[in-house]
């Protein structure tokens, strides 16, 4: 073959291989496969305790380093979070907590990456939106992000001391799957209370058709309860014996019962505390349905109990 003849088919070959990506590895979508899982906007006792929550649906998307989350006002105006460093867990349905000090402080928590401690989440009306590939809005939130976010959750706003989370119950109702995102904040999120979960915390969602567990889980074909808090003692309190009520979305559940760093126990509603010692508490619920199944997410609650003068 001549000299041109061979350059022609050396140019051919190399066009061919460029357009089929011959010998080169394709790029791994290692954060595209994640949502918004949970928005805290803070309180009005301590509205610097912001916290932003991304799970995976799929593993090994932890490589989130460099990425970025941002936060919206109600007009739309955005800041950017940036985050530093990937995290270690890859595992689907793992999480990864962006939080300010604040809210590590008052949760008890450390954050995988830092949220800037600017009051950034507004209760009454913002957006979150992670890359360019999930957002979620609440209250009266102006248009225009970058991923669809459909009807604005909750238009009055988040409630105080609460928190925006989004449902795993389309689908496999024990695990969170790309089903969950609908495009439509309104059919997506619900307000919770806050239960801020980093990376380094296991997951207790299971995937569909795993027997039920110590940790919970769903059975062939079955859906986990969701376990309601129906009353709680305020988020600071002299009440040294407060006393909780709480419910479940099957009729016939049991509950299991959790104060601070002991065992679940079982336990009835009304749940009356032995005597606690004044500082920080947290009382921990889940519902147990008649086939064994667990509620993968616990109804969870912090509050401070204060000495006799109020400290």
């Amino acid at each position: 073959m001549s000299s041109p003849a061979k350059r022609r088919w050396g140019l051919l070959g190399a066009l061919t291989c460029l357009a089929l990506a011959c010998g080169v590895p394709s790029a791994s979508a290692t954060f595209h496969q994640m949502s918004i899982r949970e928005v805290y906007p803070g309180s009005a006792s301590d509205p610097g305790a912001e916290y932003v929550e991304l799970q995976m649906w799929s593993s090994g998307q932890n490589l989130v380093g460099g990425h970025v989350l941002r936060t919206y006002t109600a007009t739309g105006t955005a800041s950017a979070t940036v985050l530093p460093a990937d995290v270690p867990n890859a595992a689907s349905q793992s999480t990864i907590l962006i939080a300010t000090p604040a809210a590590e402080t008052e949760f008890g928590v450390a954050a995988d990456a830092s949220l800037p401690a600017a009051d950034r989440l507004d209760p009454a009306a913002g957006a979150v939106c992670w890359e360019e590939i999930d957002c979620v809005a609440w209250g009266a939130f102006a248009s225009g992000l970058p991923s669809p976010a459909g009807a604005d959750a909750l238009p009055a706003g988040i409630p105080d001391e609460m928190a925006l989370r989004r449902t795993i119950a389309p689908g496999c109702a024990t695990a969170l799957e790309k089903p969950d995102d609908r495009d439509n904040s309104a059919t997506d999120f619900a307000a919770v209370f806050p239960d801020p979960r980093p990376n380094s915390v296991a997951p207790s969602e299971h995937a569909c058709g795993l027997a039920s567990g110590p940790t919970g889980g769903a059975g062939a074909g079955g859906h986990a309860p969701a376990t309601l808090l129906r009353r709680k003692p305020p988020r600071r309190t002299r009440d040294r014996t407060p006393t909780f009520r709480f419910a479940s979305d099957e009729a016939g559940a049991t509950f299991l019962c959790l104060l601070d760093r002991r065992a679940y126990r079982p336990c009835r509603s009304p749940f009356t505390t032995k005597r606690l010692a004044t500082g920080r508490h947290v009382f921990r619920v889940r519902a147990r349905d008649r086939s064994g199944l667990l509620d993968p997410s616990p109804a969870s609650y912090r509050f401070h109990v204060l000495a006799a003068n109020g400290r």
